[in-house]
């Protein structure tokens, strides 16, 4: 046991020693400064507030953070001299030095999406812990308390942001069933993302308070006055809060745990978490991205109507304990087909659509919407465009092709696809555009919207008479600057109920979302 110390040491050693090295991600001179800041100094307040005022950007998403809503200062903070009065010096070089770090992380990270996520868990995090402690009246600052549940989780960012395969190692492991903390020691060595953030808080002189915080598994507060633990806790709760939403688990254990506590209900936390949502947007676009990313939206949503309605979040439950027995994933009602990986509705009864039971197609028009506000890899925009298009209009099977120009020949060729498709749907579809008598070359010369019963005949070639059979099929022409481009190919079985004129009218905006994409694509 006396080596174990000396064990973690060496390790700790290697992990600063690849923080430092200079082809990953270095900090910019910003945040060293900031870190180097201390408060012993006779000029602390004004060091600070030179070294935020350097960064434009930086300065004013620290005095946009500062007098947003979860501050509630009461008045108007429009100086960084004047926050660091009001709310400390410790508070704002905390504040400014997450920011700047999470900046520099998502600029300068490998694992964009997957930074982008986590950053933004932990600032959602950290709005929920302030404005539960100042809605419940706790005897902590809301200040602390903001920053304390912004780092609670600053081992795992180290680890994703310099340390990616590791990461993506331990990650695997969790998803594997192994505990969080097993899976860290084994990979690291020894170490959990817990042991990784206090040493790299304690070298960037970070507060005692924010270091104690990061804590997993905190001490119940021996009294309502027990400030440190309090934070600790408060800390702890917000972030498994935020991360049981967006990993769809039982917030059940977690209530129970921190519930009387912290004087919470289920319905309330979860309604904060809502409101943290709101704010986040306004603070930086690498938040909207992230949000885009996670769909907590939606999640958010969902269990809150199970929390309304009992007897639905009981039967929810004993389907998710049955798919765990037999080894199915729990985000998996039914096995999907061609390898897509996405929900699938059990019934498969002609008189009902297969449209999502937790999502209406505003929601999902709502995270296509955000998504395009930020920076977005394409290919991932339109996997969520047909997601939209499967589970929130209804359709039993969708193509996304795209107009292929060769020297002999023009075809439609299938790019992405959704639902109802064998392994080689998508790839077989290919359709020569020559013949202009056949619907989809029609459709794209023309540019006009097109459904074509089940009934029709001659108007597919034989090759493609496989997959219109026994289906009532819609063509979407995708067109840039009135020139073809691709299209989207729609069918539902025969039998089931047409789309009315909404549907419609949402299946023409989800054709506008891919045209815009392409054209925000191409202005880069």
């Amino acid at each position: 046991m006396a080596e174990e110390p000396q064990e973690v040491s060496t390790k700790l050693s290697e992990i600063f020693a690849k923080m430092n090295m200079s082809e990953l991600p270095a900090m910019s001179s910003n945040v060293q400064e900031l870190i180097s800041l201390t408060h012993s100094s006779r000029s602390a307040a004004y060091d600070l507030s030179k070294v935020i005022l350097k960064d434009y950007s930086l300065t004013n998403k620290v005095l946009q953070v500062v007098n947003s809503a979860y501050y509630a200062l009461g008045k108007q903070v429009n100086s960084i001299s004047r926050a660091v009065t009001v709310l400390g010096f410790d508070a704002v070089r905390e504040l400014a030095t997450a920011i700047a770090l999470f900046e520099d992380f998502i600029k300068s990270g490998v694992e964009k999406d997957e930074i982008s996520k986590v950053l933004t868990r932990s600032f959602l995090s950290a709005l929920q812990a302030r404005d539960l402690a100042v809605k419940k009246n706790l005897k902590v600052l809301p200040e602390e308390t903001f920053i304390c549940a912004l780092l609670h989780n600053l081992g795992k960012i180290i680890v994703l942001i310099y340390l990616p395969d590791l990461y993506r190692d331990i990650q695997d492991r969790i998803a594997n069933g192994q505990e969080d903390e097993k899976a860290a020691m084994d990979v690291l060595d020894g170490l959990t993302y817990f042991t990784v953030g206090q040493e790299v808080a304690r070298f960037w002189n970070l507060s005692e308070k924010a270091i104690l915080a990061m804590e997993p598994t905190p001490p119940e507060p021996k009294s309502p006055g027990d400030a440190d633990s309090l934070l600790q806790n408060l800390s702890c709760f917000s972030n498994q809060l935020v991360d049981s939403i967006c990993n769809g688990e039982d917030i059940d254990p977690l209530m129970e745990k921190y519930g009387e506590m912290l004087s919470v209900e289920a319905e309330e936390a979860v309604e904060m978490v809502d409101h943290s949502i709101d704010t986040s947007e306004d603070i930086s676009d690498s938040l909207r991205f992230g949000l885009s990313k996670l769909k907590i939206r939606s999640k958010v949503r969902k269990l809150d109507e199970l929390l309304k309605d009992p007897e639905k979040a009981a039967r929810v439950k004993d389907r998710k304990n049955k798919q765990k027995k037999s080894g199915l994933d729990v985000e998996v009602s039914s096995q999907t087909k061609g390898g897509q990986g996405i929900e699938r509705e059990e019934s498969e009864e002609l008189n009902e659509l297969p449209i999502s039971t937790d999502k209406s197609i505003n929601d999902f028009i709502r995270d296509i919407t955000e998504t395009l506000m930020g920076p977005f890899d394409l290919n991932d925009f339109y996997a969520n465009l047909l997601e939209g298009l499967y589970r929130g209009i209804g359709f039993d099977r969708i193509i996304l092709a795209i107009v292929s120009i060769q020297p002999t020949s023009i075809s439609l060729i299938g790019r992405f696809g959704l639902g109802d498709i064998d392994p080689n749907g998508v790839n077989s579809f290919i359709h020569d555009l020559a013949n202009p008598d056949y619907a989809i070359p029609r459709s794209l010369k023309q540019g006009k919207d097109m459904a074509i019963p089940a009934t029709a005949s001659g108007a597919f070639p034989d090759d493609l008479r496989y997959l219109v059979k026994g289906r009532t099929v819609y063509l979407f022409p995708i067109l840039l600057d009135k020139k073809p481009i691709g299209m989207l190919y729609l069918d539902r079985k025969a039998g089931r109920p047409k789309l009315d004129e909404s549907r419609i009218k949402a299946t023409r905006l989800f054709r506008d979302f891919a045209v815009m994409a392409l054209r925000k694509i191409r202005k880069k």
